[in-house]
């Protein structure tokens, strides 16, 4: 039965594809495939042909002190969506050419995408010879370097591929897993592949974190963190974006994250709590452009729709004030965020660095950033898709698939840009020289002020296995002139397998926070057994109870869970949940209470009758068609993006409530489990009524849930009273309905 709906559904989507209605996820207010009128009159709207790369760049504006530079364009590059530099500075090029060619999305499933490394061979800053690496790729979108080889994410396969001879060209093609997201849905699939500070490679939208050592493989279970573009800081904190919420981050390490559904204090933490965008045009071809408040009444966005891409700016070529910034791109406004980064007790929060303005923005509607990315040179990177229709047609509202259709948006494709910023009479670095770097070379690059050659450096020498670098790197760690290279040389050793003791408890002394925060993370390998070899180095450790800084004691609060405990170790647990740092106290407290989930895992409540327990299998079925990409198979949501339906008042309140906002979706604010999401939930009304009750059926009896089953009756009558209906719900609105 399961296969049998979902292959009626796929029919379904497909069907709606076709006739231009948007799909049973499509993020809109539409009732029936009804377009919704402009909120902007015709004749306000700028026009938006294809511009070429020498014209698109009289478009921009950026702030006094910088200027932007094509480094590639088409044809060089059609549909770029990431990139990544090798150890010997060649750009490689991930392009997503199937990417919505038309508002249907012809051909996105056939083999057009590829991977380029492109050259800049007489050094001016422009790329002047491309090699495609490896082509009959399907919607590529993820690329890292490892070992002599290149990863590449194509959901569901992450391959690594080698050019054995030296020609440019993918020689060896190899799967390593088999399971790097789904290829069902473009928007909301594996990317990223960011190696981290601790020699893990990272992920969105994917439920594991890789690392690669000594010639094998290894996985554990992470997060299922959104939604594109993942980044590190000089500390090895991740940060990413979820579109409509502009930068969440990890403020403390994944790997206390063991399964599915865990919340963890620190994880996935609101860093900007202000959406408010400031694009440069007028623009109503965004997904939800009839809807109040999605644009201005002079019809520029009001609030980011599209945040995406984030990097932190790593590099040596910007002005000091710049290091540690987020930079997000926000390709439905066609602008790029620079947002300053604060940190207080371990807790960060981040502002626009302009007032009503932003970093950079563009009057070419087809400008859509959705990559950025610090250079080896210290340069900002940006990714530029150059597509006029930005929406996945899963979520493509007729609305604007009438306003691409009626102002040519869907054509051309194949174009697409990398530019990079640079300060006006700064010399960007060098191109570096580093994949036959000696390992004395590498260990002093380690120093370098651009996180990039720190990183790369780094991982190098992890691959080599360059134990004879050894004690430079226990020298470094010692009297590294800064911060992030004691660090560096601490995760070199930690990947080498030769962080030893004695450099872990040095490191618990470093002047920094942030050194000692990871040398306690570092000590848990030495101390998850009592043992009087181990009794001085776990003194020093629980002596760091009454650190004083919040970075070190929260990582302490989660170490004391990940060692072997004693009486002093639960003393310091308990100085800890005392603190008045509410970052520490969250830690310990979690710590406290254990790391297993509370998932019931037997529904409750009467039994369900034979109809009704078809119903909830039913149910089962749509909702991991529809909602599981949002809402988890776990019903726990995700932070930024969809709230929990375990345990929610409003699965367990009023099915009335329950079936509107399944038929015209919902708007934030609304408050679930003392919680606010600021949120705007698809409209899923082209199901059918026994498909809507079928999937309510299933989430109020799913999760331990007891609560009664919903008939398709009751959806056909709420769908007859509603019928006039266009806009989504808000929850005052819901709260009138009882």
């Amino acid at each position: 039965m399961h296969n049998d709906f979902l292959k009626r559904f796929s029919i379904l989507v497909l069907l709606l594809a076709l006739t231009g209605l948007p799909s049973a996820r499509g993020q809109n207010g539409d009732k029936k495939g009804e377009v919704q009128l402009p909120r902007v009159p015709k004749e306000k709207i700028p026009p938006a042909p294809p511009l070429t790369p020498e014209q698109a760049l009289k478009t921009f504006k950026l702030p006094p002190g910088f200027h932007i530079e094509v480094v590639a364009s088409e044809p060089m590059i059609e549909s770029p969506v990431a990139m990544a530099f090798d150890p010997n500075g060649r750009l490689w090029v991930v392009e997503m050419r199937g990417y919505m060619r038309t508002p249907d999305a012809a051909g996105e499933r056939e083999p057009t995408g590829r991977v380029s490394i492109l050259e800049d061979t007489d050094d001016d800053g422009r790329m002047d010879k491309s090699t495609v690496f490896l082509d009959g790729l399907v919607m590529p979108r993820a690329i890292a370097f490892v070992g002599d080889g290149v990863l590449i994410g194509e959901p569901p396969h992450l391959w690594h591929c080698r050019d054995k001879d030296g020609d440019g060209k993918c020689d060896e093609k190899i799967e390593i897993f088999s399971d790097y997201g789904s290829p069902a849905n473009v928007e909301h699939t594996a990317n990223g592949l960011v190696r981290n500070l601790d020699n893990w490679t990272y992920n969105l939208y994917h439920t594991q974190r890789y690392r690669y050592a000594n010639g094998k493989w290894e996985r554990r279970s992470a997060p299922n963190n959104v939604q594109w573009g993942l980044t590190q800081d000089d500390f090895g904190r991740l940060f990413y974006t979820s579109n409509s919420d502009w930068l969440r981050g990890d403020l403390v390490p994944q790997q206390y994250f063991t399964r599915p559904g865990q919340k963890i204090p620190g994880l996935s933490v609101q860093i900007i709590r202000d959406q408010s965008v400031w694009p440069a045009r007028v623009n109503p071809g965004v997904n939800r452009g009839y809807q109040p408040k999605t644009l201005r009444d002079d019809g520029t966005l009001a609030t980011c729709t599209a945040a995406c891409g984030t990097s932190i700016y790593r590099g040596d070529l910007f002005p000091a004030e710049f290091s540690g910034n987020a930079f997000i791109g926000e390709p439905s406004g066609n602008l790029v965020r620079r947002a300053v980064l604060t940190e207080k007790d371990g807790l960060v929060t981040g502002r626009n660095a302009y007032e009503q303005s932003e970093f950079l923005t563009s009057q070419d509607e087809r400008f859509r950033p959705i990559n950025t990315y610090t250079g080896p040179d210290g340069a900002l990177y940006i990714v530029d898709l150059y597509h006029g229709i930005l929406q996945h047609r899963i979520y493509l509202t007729s609305y604007l698939r009438q306003q691409s259709l009626d102002r040519g948006l869907e054509k051309p494709v194949n174009m697409g840009r990398i530019y990079r910023v640079v300060p006006v009479g700064k010399k960007p670095g060098p191109k570096p020289q580093l994949t036959k770097a000696a390992g004395t070379e590498l260990v002093s690059q380690l120093a370098h002020p651009n996180g990039w050659w720190r990183d790369t450096a780094q991982r190098l020498l992890v691959e080599r296995a360059d134990v004879g670098m050894v004690p430079a790197l226990q020298k470094l760690v010692a009297t590294g002139g800064t911060p992030q290279t004691r660090l560096h040389a601490l995760w070199t050793l930690d990947g080498l397998g030769k962080s030893g003791a004695a450099t872990v408890a040095a490191a618990l002394d470093d002047a920094h926070p942030k050194v000692r925060a990871a040398a306690v993370r570092l000590s848990e390998t030495f101390l998850r057994v009592i043992s009087p070899e181990t009794a001085t180095l776990r003194a020093k450790v629980l002596a760091l109870a009454k650190d004083g800084a919040a970075e070190v004691e929260a990582q302490l609060a989660f170490t004391l869970g990940a060692i072997a405990q004693d009486e002093t170790g639960k003393a310091a647990l308990l100085t800890l949940k005392n603190s008045p740092k509410k970052l520490v106290t969250d830690a310990a407290g979690f710590t406290i209470a254990g790391r297993e989930p509370v998932i019931a895992a037997t529904p409750a409540g009467p039994p369900l009758t034979a109809a009704e327990q078809k119903r909830f299998n039913a149910g089962k079925a749509v909702y991991e068609a529809t909602c599981v990409a949002c809402h988890q198979p776990h019903g726990l949501g995700q932070d930024g993006l969809a709230p929990p339906l375990l345990g929610s008042e409003w699965v367990a309140g009023s099915e009335q409530r329950l079936v509107r906002i399944v038929l015209h979706g919902v708007r934030g604010p609304i408050m679930v489990k003392k919680q606010t999401y600021e949120l705007d939930m698809p409209a899923l009304g082209v199901l059918d009524d026994g498909q809507i009750a079928d999937i309510l059926t299933y989430v109020r009896r799913e999760w331990g849930h007891g609560f009664t089953p919903v008939e398709a009756a009751t959806v056909k009558k709420i769908r007859q009273e509603t019928s006039k209906r266009e806009d989504a719900w808000s929850q005052p609105e819901l709260l009138k309905i009882p």
